[in-house]
């Protein structure tokens, strides 16, 4: 008994038959209705989307007997019939693969002057058109120009970046684009019930995503589904089949990242190793969800996809900062994996980063300290003198325990608020963590703190530099201020003709005291001397400069 695969028996005959392809269905179906025919025509597209399928039904259009020349052949009479079992004699398939030299391309153009022997026109297709060497495009050059009239090229490629500019021009270039998981499930679902194969839903939804774009790969996929799951195709066989991770592991996984779980994980990563599962492919479908939670975070609306459960989660427990960071953390170490040692390896740093780079929260890890400092009033003198120099370890909600090192004033040490950031104390550790331009962070180094009453904060500035201060920088002051201490800030500003304190003064102050500091060491240095007495030379003024290398805060 013959069976025949799916991919090839359910290869579409006519220009309806044909799924997401109608911009160039329209395009040629109205060529041929008007009877405006190219000699030449140029299919590109990613595998599977129907290149070679259009170009035999186009050959069908051009020789079919019933009709004549039409944009719907019969598909009954004796030239569409060979077309379709690949028997037509003047339709020539060449796989340019395969023959790349310029003596296949001469051998194939000797017979173009010869009239067609069963049909109206001989239809040269030739397939991967890319591959072929430069001698043989320079051959084809002029035939493809000019050919006779009962001749019409076909040329097909997935990469039409390696044919010479000389080959395009000569050619109607039409662009397949990659069909969407939506048709490519309709259709899949179409053929499986006429196959009379049991499906599941979650199943052909998967296989539609799985196969990028090309109806060929969803249908190879699925018939290898079918031989495995005894004419059955379920969720649970396509992730044994294709090594991929069951959604319901994956919401496992998110659970734990979001729980900070990293021991849990790590045996679940072990597990998933010696199962053969596809880290990639997993790593791919976290970011995918990363990208959902970032969407959801701003439309609150969701797909209805096995991850809905993970995407609240973590829009529950991160902002959209520590989102994007997720997201590109993610990103980031996709790229890497091919560098690793091993795809587990590579899963298992990307894994360990999205947990340790999400950023402190300041004011939770404040509440914290203050909360720590106030517990250990309680206890004796004796035991305070003993563990004051110690670091005070804080405990989160979740399982993951991370410790914080708060250096202690002896004075400060039961109160607790030295580790608390103020615009009055801590004015320049705050400037170096605000989101601001050039401009307004010059303005910013040229105030100092007033006073403060309520959620208004007044300013100082020295009456000789009023030109730093411009509406634009003081609304992005305020804006980044209010954004880090998360709440709303207005701030005032107001001359002053006192000598001012401010940071622009101090990081001036401390430069010039490093240059007479450095100075002195080149002026003491003996090598320096030596080079001095023997060339009798000179130092340079103003000629030092300081290098410095920026720690963050």
């Amino acid at each position: 008994m013959k069976n025949t695969v799916l991919a090839t028996k359910w290869r579409p005959k006519l220009f309806s038959d044909l799924i997401g392809q109608e911009p160039v269905v329209t395009a040629l179906v109205n060529s041929l209705d008007n009877k405006r025919l190219h000699h030449s025509y140029l299919f590109t597209g990613t595998r599977g989307v129907g290149k070679t399928t259009l170009a035999r039904i186009l050959a069908k259009c051009l020789n079919c007997e019933t009709k004549g020349i039409t944009s719907d052949p019969c598909g009954e009479c004796s030239s569409c019939v060979s077309i379709d079992a690949g028997q037509f004699v003047d339709l020539y398939e060449v796989d340019a693969a395969s023959r790349t030299k310029v003596e296949d391309t001469r051998e194939l153009l000797e017979n173009v002057q010869y009239m067609p022997t069963q049909g109206r026109y001989k239809i040269y297709l030739i397939d991967e058109v890319h591959m072929l060497s430069t001698h043989s495009f320079n051959a084809l050059l002029k035939t493809l120009e000019e050919p006779p009239e009962h001749v019409k090229f076909v040329l097909a490629t997935t990469d039409p970046q390696k044919i010479p500019s000389t080959i395009l021009s000569r050619c109607l270039h039409f662009s397949l684009n990659r069909i969407t998981p939506e048709v490519i499930k309709n259709q899949l679902e179409k053929v499986l019930e006429n196959e009379k194969i049991k499906y599941e839903d979650q199943a052909t939804k998967n296989i539609s995503k799985i196969a990028d774009g090309s109806m060929r790969d969803a249908l190879s996929i699925a018939e290898q589904c079918i031989s495995h799951g005894d004419n059955e195709i379920t969720y649970e066989n396509i992730c044994k089949i294709l090594c991929l991770m069951p959604s319901d592991s994956v919401n496992q996984l998110i659970d734990l990242l979001v729980n900070e779980d990293i021991e849990s994980i790590m045996k679940i990563i072990d597990k998933m190793y010696y199962q053969s599962f596809d880290f990639k492919f997993l790593l791919e479908e976290l970011i995918s969800i990363f990208h959902q939670t970032a969407i959801y975070k701003i439309t609150k609306s969701l797909n209805n996809s096995p991850y809905d459960s993970s995407i609240k989660k973590l829009s529950d427990k991160y902002d959209e900062d520590e989102i994007q960071i997720l997201y590109q953390v993610g990103v980031s170490n996709l790229k890497d994996m091919e560098f690793a040692p091993n795809y587990k390896s590579g899963f298992e740093m990307a894994v360990i980063r999205m947990i340790l780079f999400i950023p402190f929260d300041v004011e939770k890890i404040i509440s914290q300290s203050d909360a720590g400092s106030a517990a250990l009033t309680k206890k004796n003198t004796k035991e305070n003198e003993i563990k004051k120099d110690k670091p005070v370890v804080i405990k989160n909600n979740t399982k993951k325990e991370k410790s914080i090192e708060i250096e202690k004033n002896t004075a400060s040490s039961v109160a607790g608020l030295e580790g608390k950031i103020t615009i009055e104390k801590n004015w320049d550790i705050v400037i170096k963590r605000l989101d601001i331009d050039a401009m307004t962070k010059n303005l910013a180094n040229n105030i100092t703190y007033d006073s403060e009453k309520n959620n208004l904060i007044n300013f100082l500035i020295d009456e000789n530099l009023l030109s730093v201060v411009t509406s634009k920088s003081i609304a992005k002051l305020q804006e980044s201020l209010s954004h880090y201490f998360k709440k709303d800030i207005l701030i005032n500003i107001q001359k002053s003709n006192l000598s001012l304190s401010t940071l622009q003064k101090k990081n001036e102050n401390d430069y010039n005291n490093k240059i007479i500091e450095a100075d002195k060491k080149i002026e003491n240095d003996e090598f320096i001397k030596a080079i001095k007495e023997k060339f009798n030379a000179t130092s340079i003024d103003d000629s030092i400069q300081i290098n410095e290398q920026i720690k963050g805060e």
